[in-house]
Protein backbone atom coordinates (compact mmCIF):
# COMPACT_ATOMS: atom_id res chain seq x y z
CA UNK A 1 0.00 0.00 0.00
CA UNK A 2 2.84 2.33 1.02
CA UNK A 3 4.51 1.43 -1.92
CA UNK A 4 1.78 2.26 -4.49
CA UNK A 5 1.30 5.42 -2.73
CA UNK A 6 4.87 6.69 -3.01
CA UNK A 7 4.96 5.09 -6.40
CA UNK A 8 1.42 7.34 -7.65
CA UNK A 9 3.40 10.48 -6.04
CA UNK A 10 6.68 10.02 -8.18
CA UNK A 11 4.52 9.67 -11.41
CA UNK A 12 1.96 12.57 -10.73
CA UNK A 13 5.70 14.83 -9.57
CA UNK A 14 7.03 13.32 -13.12
CA UNK A 15 3.87 14.80 -14.93
CA UNK A 16 3.88 17.96 -12.86
CA UNK A 17 7.60 18.65 -13.89
CA UNK A 18 7.04 17.67 -17.64
CA UNK A 19 4.19 20.58 -17.86
CA UNK A 20 6.33 23.18 -16.07
CA UNK A 21 9.09 22.19 -18.56
CA UNK A 22 6.71 22.42 -21.53
CA UNK A 23 5.34 26.31 -20.08
CA UNK A 24 8.72 27.14 -19.89
CA UNK A 25 9.53 26.30 -23.50
CA UNK A 26 6.36 27.83 -24.65
CA UNK A 27 7.74 31.21 -23.28
CA UNK A 28 10.84 30.68 -24.29
CA UNK A 29 9.86 30.38 -27.45
CA UNK A 30 7.46 32.99 -27.55
CA UNK A 31 10.44 35.50 -26.48
CA UNK A 32 12.47 33.89 -29.01
CA UNK A 33 10.00 34.70 -32.01
CA UNK A 34 9.25 38.14 -30.47
CA UNK A 35 12.80 39.41 -31.03
CA UNK A 36 13.66 37.39 -34.29
CA UNK A 37 10.34 39.33 -35.02
CA UNK A 38 11.67 42.68 -34.22
CA UNK A 39 14.75 41.92 -35.73
CA UNK A 40 13.74 41.33 -38.79
CA UNK A 41 11.49 44.23 -38.33
CA UNK A 42 14.60 46.57 -37.80
CA UNK A 43 16.29 45.30 -40.38
CA UNK A 44 13.76 45.76 -43.01
CA UNK A 45 13.97 49.46 -41.05
CA UNK A 46 17.48 50.24 -41.74
CA UNK A 47 17.40 48.53 -45.49
CA UNK A 48 15.21 51.14 -46.11
CA UNK A 49 17.02 54.16 -44.41
CA UNK A 50 20.39 52.64 -46.48
CA UNK A 51 17.93 53.01 -49.88
CA UNK A 52 17.03 56.40 -48.83
CA UNK A 53 20.30 57.71 -48.16
CA UNK A 54 21.78 56.54 -51.09
CA UNK A 55 19.04 58.02 -53.10
CA UNK A 56 19.25 61.29 -51.32
CA UNK A 57 23.46 61.24 -52.18
CA UNK A 58 22.91 59.89 -55.60
CA UNK A 59 20.13 62.90 -56.39
CA UNK A 60 22.47 65.32 -55.29
CA UNK A 61 25.54 64.85 -56.81
CA UNK A 62 23.73 64.08 -60.31
CA UNK A 63 21.82 68.03 -59.89
CA UNK A 64 24.93 69.60 -58.54
CA UNK A 65 26.81 68.78 -61.96
CA UNK A 66 24.23 71.77 -63.12
CA UNK A 67 25.45 74.50 -60.77
CA UNK A 68 26.37 77.00 -60.42
CA UNK A 69 25.07 78.01 -63.73
CA UNK A 70 21.62 76.33 -63.74
CA UNK A 71 19.56 76.27 -60.43
CA UNK A 72 16.16 75.20 -62.03
CA UNK A 73 17.87 72.41 -63.84
CA UNK A 74 19.86 71.29 -61.07
CA UNK A 75 16.83 70.73 -59.51
CA UNK A 76 14.89 69.55 -62.15
CA UNK A 77 17.77 66.45 -62.85
CA UNK A 78 17.70 65.69 -58.47
CA UNK A 79 14.25 65.33 -59.06
CA UNK A 80 14.73 62.93 -62.13
CA UNK A 81 17.10 60.86 -60.16
CA UNK A 82 14.94 60.32 -56.83
CA UNK A 83 12.05 59.17 -59.17
CA UNK A 84 14.15 57.07 -60.64
CA UNK A 85 15.21 55.32 -57.72
CA UNK A 86 11.28 54.96 -56.65
CA UNK A 87 10.61 57.85 -54.36
CA UNK A 88 7.02 59.38 -55.35
CA UNK A 89 6.60 63.28 -55.47
CA UNK A 90 5.24 63.23 -51.76
CA UNK A 91 8.54 61.23 -50.57
CA UNK A 92 10.53 64.33 -51.70
CA UNK A 93 10.63 66.86 -48.71
CA UNK A 94 13.12 69.20 -50.40
CA UNK A 95 15.94 70.03 -52.98
CA UNK A 96 17.24 73.81 -52.63
CA UNK A 97 20.12 75.81 -54.51
CA UNK A 98 22.32 77.16 -51.88
CA UNK A 99 25.41 78.94 -51.50
CA UNK A 100 28.84 77.64 -49.58
CA UNK A 101 31.60 79.30 -51.02
CA UNK A 102 30.05 80.69 -54.10
CA UNK A 103 27.13 81.66 -55.36
CA UNK A 104 24.65 78.70 -56.31
CA UNK A 105 27.36 76.24 -55.76
CA UNK A 106 25.49 73.56 -53.51
CA UNK A 107 22.30 71.22 -53.79
CA UNK A 108 20.50 70.49 -50.62
CA UNK A 109 18.23 67.40 -51.05
CA UNK A 110 15.90 66.38 -48.41
CA UNK A 111 13.44 62.88 -48.69
CA UNK A 112 11.39 60.74 -46.42
CA UNK A 113 9.24 57.61 -46.40
CA UNK A 114 6.92 55.92 -44.26
CA UNK A 115 7.63 52.63 -43.04
CA UNK A 116 5.22 50.16 -41.95
CA UNK A 117 6.10 48.23 -39.26
CA UNK A 118 5.30 44.59 -39.73
CA UNK A 119 5.90 42.76 -36.05
CA UNK A 120 6.44 46.05 -34.14
CA UNK A 121 2.56 46.10 -33.80
CA UNK A 122 2.26 44.07 -31.50
CA UNK A 123 4.40 46.78 -28.76
CA UNK A 124 2.30 49.62 -30.24
CA UNK A 125 4.19 50.60 -33.54
CA UNK A 126 2.43 51.03 -37.17
CA UNK A 127 4.41 53.40 -39.08
CA UNK A 128 7.16 55.23 -38.72
CA UNK A 129 9.05 58.03 -40.61
CA UNK A 130 12.43 57.47 -42.00
CA UNK A 131 14.34 60.45 -43.52
CA UNK A 132 17.46 61.14 -45.68
CA UNK A 133 19.54 64.14 -46.69
CA UNK A 134 22.43 65.43 -48.53
CA UNK A 135 23.67 68.27 -49.97
CA UNK A 136 26.69 68.10 -52.73
CA UNK A 137 29.18 71.10 -53.82
CA UNK A 138 30.31 72.25 -57.22
CA UNK A 139 33.87 73.42 -56.96
CA UNK A 140 37.28 73.70 -58.51
CA UNK A 141 40.76 72.40 -58.10
CA UNK A 142 42.92 74.76 -55.51
CA UNK A 143 44.43 77.15 -58.24
CA UNK A 144 43.65 78.00 -61.56
CA UNK A 145 47.66 78.19 -63.10
CA UNK A 146 48.31 74.71 -62.06
CA UNK A 147 47.44 71.95 -64.27
CA UNK A 148 50.55 70.38 -66.12
CA UNK A 149 50.68 68.66 -69.79
CA UNK A 150 52.23 65.66 -67.97
CA UNK A 151 50.72 62.30 -66.43
CA UNK A 152 50.48 59.31 -63.99
CA UNK A 153 49.40 56.55 -65.57
CA UNK A 154 47.13 54.07 -63.41
CA UNK A 155 49.09 51.00 -62.47
CA UNK A 156 52.61 51.80 -63.75
CA UNK A 157 53.41 55.37 -61.49
CA UNK A 158 55.28 54.61 -58.27
CA UNK A 159 52.78 57.44 -56.46
CA UNK A 160 50.19 55.92 -56.77
CA UNK A 161 48.84 52.34 -55.31
CA UNK A 162 47.79 49.06 -56.86
CA UNK A 163 44.21 50.34 -56.35
CA UNK A 164 44.99 54.31 -57.49
CA UNK A 165 45.30 55.13 -54.20
CA UNK A 166 47.90 58.05 -53.24
CA UNK A 167 50.85 56.52 -52.30
CA UNK A 168 51.95 60.00 -50.04
CA UNK A 169 55.01 61.52 -50.00
CA UNK A 170 56.48 59.29 -52.63
CA UNK A 171 58.17 60.20 -55.17
CA UNK A 172 57.87 59.64 -58.97
CA UNK A 173 58.36 60.40 -62.68
CA UNK A 174 55.45 62.22 -64.50
CA UNK A 175 57.19 63.03 -67.08
CA UNK A 176 59.83 60.12 -68.04
CA UNK A 177 63.14 60.31 -70.14
CA UNK A 178 62.90 56.33 -71.37
CA UNK A 179 58.84 56.16 -72.26
CA UNK A 180 56.62 54.32 -70.85
CA UNK A 181 57.00 50.85 -70.76
CA UNK A 182 56.72 49.64 -74.66
CA UNK A 183 54.64 52.45 -75.56
CA UNK A 184 57.45 54.71 -76.30
CA UNK A 185 55.53 57.51 -74.89
CA UNK A 186 57.29 60.33 -72.79
CA UNK A 187 54.14 60.83 -70.52
CA UNK A 188 53.73 64.18 -72.14
CA UNK A 189 50.21 66.12 -72.65
CA UNK A 190 48.74 68.14 -75.75
CA UNK A 191 46.70 69.96 -73.51
CA UNK A 192 43.54 71.25 -75.59
CA UNK A 193 44.76 69.63 -78.60
CA UNK A 194 46.24 72.11 -80.69
CA UNK A 195 49.03 70.21 -82.58
CA UNK A 196 51.47 69.36 -79.28
CA UNK A 197 53.85 72.48 -80.81
CA UNK A 198 57.16 73.11 -78.03
CA UNK A 199 55.86 76.56 -77.68
CA UNK A 200 52.40 75.58 -76.46
CA UNK A 201 53.82 72.68 -74.52
CA UNK A 202 56.26 75.20 -73.01
CA UNK A 203 53.20 77.65 -72.28
CA UNK A 204 51.40 75.08 -70.77
CA UNK A 205 54.12 74.11 -68.20
CA UNK A 206 54.57 77.67 -67.68
CA UNK A 207 51.17 79.23 -66.34
CA UNK A 208 49.04 76.27 -65.89
CA UNK A 209 46.01 76.96 -67.96
CA UNK A 210 44.44 74.67 -70.70
CA UNK A 211 41.16 76.50 -72.71
CA UNK A 212 39.45 73.36 -72.39
CA UNK A 213 37.70 72.23 -69.15
CA UNK A 214 38.52 68.58 -68.32
CA UNK A 215 36.83 66.34 -65.48
CA UNK A 216 37.88 62.82 -64.91
CA UNK A 217 35.40 59.98 -66.69
CA UNK A 218 32.29 59.87 -65.56
CA UNK A 219 31.55 63.25 -64.71
CA UNK A 220 29.23 65.03 -66.13
CA UNK A 221 29.89 68.89 -65.20
CA UNK A 222 27.72 70.69 -67.65
CA UNK A 223 31.16 72.92 -68.08
CA UNK A 224 33.27 69.77 -68.90
CA UNK A 225 33.94 69.31 -72.71
CA UNK A 226 36.24 66.20 -72.74
CA UNK A 227 37.84 63.64 -70.13
CA UNK A 228 40.28 62.26 -73.41
CA UNK A 229 43.47 63.98 -74.11
CA UNK A 230 46.03 63.42 -77.23
CA UNK A 231 49.19 62.21 -76.36
CA UNK A 232 51.70 64.47 -77.04
CA UNK A 233 54.47 62.76 -79.43
CA UNK A 234 58.33 62.70 -78.68
CA UNK A 235 60.06 64.08 -75.76
CA UNK A 236 60.01 67.77 -75.59
CA UNK A 237 63.82 68.11 -74.50
CA UNK A 238 63.68 71.81 -75.06
CA UNK A 239 59.85 72.94 -73.93
CA UNK A 240 60.30 70.89 -71.15
CA UNK A 241 63.35 72.40 -69.20
CA UNK A 242 62.81 75.80 -70.63
CA UNK A 243 58.58 75.94 -69.32
CA UNK A 244 59.92 74.27 -65.71
CA UNK A 245 62.64 77.03 -65.46
CA UNK A 246 60.06 79.64 -66.53
CA UNK A 247 57.51 78.16 -64.36
CA UNK A 248 60.46 78.29 -61.16
CA UNK A 249 61.42 81.83 -61.96
CA UNK A 250 58.28 83.13 -59.89
CA UNK A 251 60.23 81.45 -56.63
CA UNK A 252 60.45 82.32 -54.09
CA UNK A 253 56.76 82.93 -53.50
CA UNK A 254 56.40 85.75 -51.15
CA UNK A 255 55.31 85.16 -48.08
CA UNK A 256 56.33 81.10 -48.67
CA UNK A 257 59.65 81.04 -48.32
CA UNK A 258 60.30 80.86 -44.58
CA UNK A 259 64.06 79.42 -44.79
CA UNK A 260 64.89 82.22 -47.03
CA UNK A 261 66.85 79.52 -48.94
CA UNK A 262 65.11 81.45 -52.32
CA UNK A 263 63.13 78.26 -52.64
CA UNK A 264 59.45 77.41 -52.12
CA UNK A 265 60.63 73.85 -50.08
CA UNK A 266 57.72 71.48 -49.71
CA UNK A 267 57.00 72.20 -45.74
CA UNK A 268 56.61 75.41 -46.93
CA UNK A 269 54.22 74.81 -49.51
CA UNK A 270 52.31 72.02 -47.95
CA UNK A 271 51.59 72.37 -44.38
CA UNK A 272 50.69 68.82 -41.80
CA UNK A 273 46.91 68.64 -41.02
CA UNK A 274 46.27 68.51 -37.42
CA UNK A 275 43.30 66.60 -38.07
CA UNK A 276 45.56 63.67 -39.41
CA UNK A 277 43.13 63.25 -42.77
CA UNK A 278 44.25 63.98 -45.22
CA UNK A 279 47.52 63.76 -43.82
CA UNK A 280 48.66 67.63 -45.91
CA UNK A 281 46.49 71.05 -46.41
CA UNK A 282 47.65 73.79 -48.79
CA UNK A 283 49.78 76.43 -46.90
CA UNK A 284 50.84 78.35 -50.08
CA UNK A 285 48.67 78.03 -53.13
CA UNK A 286 50.35 80.61 -54.76
CA UNK A 287 53.59 78.52 -55.02
CA UNK A 288 54.81 77.47 -59.01
CA UNK A 289 55.56 73.98 -57.59
CA UNK A 290 51.90 73.06 -56.35
CA UNK A 291 50.34 71.13 -59.30
CA UNK A 292 47.91 68.86 -60.72
CA UNK A 293 48.55 66.22 -62.79
CA UNK A 294 45.96 64.14 -64.46
CA UNK A 295 45.84 60.22 -63.72
CA UNK A 296 45.22 58.32 -66.63
CA UNK A 297 44.35 55.24 -68.79
CA UNK A 298 46.09 54.85 -71.76
CA UNK A 299 44.17 54.18 -74.97
CA UNK A 300 46.42 52.04 -77.31
CA UNK A 301 49.76 51.35 -78.48
CA UNK A 302 51.14 53.54 -79.47
CA UNK A 303 49.52 55.77 -77.28
CA UNK A 304 48.05 58.56 -79.20
CA UNK A 305 45.15 59.23 -76.38
CA UNK A 306 44.60 59.05 -72.81
CA UNK A 307 41.88 58.81 -70.62
CA UNK A 308 41.79 61.24 -67.59
CA UNK A 309 40.45 59.01 -64.57
CA UNK A 310 41.41 61.41 -61.75
CA UNK A 311 43.64 64.31 -60.66
CA UNK A 312 46.83 64.12 -58.31
CA UNK A 313 48.05 67.05 -56.14
CA UNK A 314 51.94 67.04 -56.22
CA UNK A 315 55.02 68.87 -55.59
CA UNK A 316 57.41 69.79 -58.47
CA UNK A 317 60.22 68.63 -56.79
CA UNK A 318 63.03 68.55 -59.53
CA UNK A 319 64.14 67.86 -63.08
CA UNK A 320 67.07 66.11 -64.62
CA UNK A 321 68.43 64.78 -67.89
CA UNK A 322 68.36 61.47 -68.55
CA UNK A 323 71.04 59.80 -70.79
CA UNK A 324 73.61 62.90 -71.23
CA UNK A 325 74.92 65.49 -68.94
CA UNK A 326 72.83 68.25 -69.41
CA UNK A 327 70.37 67.26 -72.62
CA UNK A 328 72.10 69.78 -74.69
CA UNK A 329 73.12 68.99 -78.29
CA UNK A 330 70.21 66.25 -78.83
CA UNK A 331 71.60 64.11 -76.08
CA UNK A 332 69.62 62.66 -73.25
CA UNK A 333 66.04 63.64 -72.47
CA UNK A 334 64.38 65.66 -69.48
CA UNK A 335 62.86 63.45 -66.42
CA UNK A 336 60.35 65.42 -64.07
CA UNK A 337 60.46 64.32 -60.87
CA UNK A 338 57.24 64.86 -58.06
CA UNK A 339 55.37 63.93 -54.50
CA UNK A 340 52.60 63.18 -54.49
CA UNK A 341 50.51 64.68 -51.92
CA UNK A 342 46.70 63.72 -52.64
CA UNK A 343 44.62 62.08 -54.97
CA UNK A 344 40.71 62.61 -56.18
CA UNK A 345 38.90 60.55 -58.57
CA UNK A 346 35.43 61.51 -58.14
CA UNK A 347 34.84 62.48 -54.43
CA UNK A 348 36.38 64.65 -52.06
CA UNK A 349 40.27 65.44 -51.24
CA UNK A 350 42.13 68.40 -49.59
CA UNK A 351 42.92 70.36 -52.77
CA UNK A 352 38.83 70.52 -53.77
CA UNK A 353 38.45 74.72 -53.61
CA UNK A 354 35.55 77.58 -54.40
CA UNK A 355 34.13 76.96 -57.73
CA UNK A 356 36.47 79.14 -59.98
CA UNK A 357 34.52 79.79 -63.41
CA UNK A 358 38.20 80.24 -65.02
CA UNK A 359 39.39 76.74 -63.70
CA UNK A 360 39.99 74.30 -66.05
CA UNK A 361 38.94 71.47 -63.65
CA UNK A 362 35.58 71.48 -62.17
CA UNK A 363 34.67 68.22 -59.31
CA UNK A 364 31.60 67.60 -57.13
CA UNK A 365 31.58 66.27 -54.14
CA UNK A 366 29.20 65.26 -51.04
CA UNK A 367 29.41 67.99 -47.89
CA UNK A 368 26.72 66.09 -46.08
Amino acid sequence: MFGGKAMSTKIEYRREERGQTLLIFVLALTVLLGFTAMAIDVGLFFENRRHLQNTANAAALAGVAELPMNPGAAKTKAAQWAAKHGLSSSEIKTIDVRTTDYPNDTLYVEVEREFTWVFGRVLGKTVSAVPASAAAQVGSLSGTSNLMPWAMVLGDSACLGPTGNPLVDTNCSVKVGAGIGTTGWYGALDLDGNGGGSNEYQSNIYDGMADTVYCAEGETEPECQTSVVDALDGNKVGGTGHGIDQRLSAEPTPGCDKSGNGKDDFAEVFGVNSSGTPKYGVTCPASPRLIIVPIVTLNGSPVKTVTIKGWALAYLKSYSCVGGTSCSGGKGHWEVQVTIVDAIYSQSASFIGTFNPLSSISVRRLIE
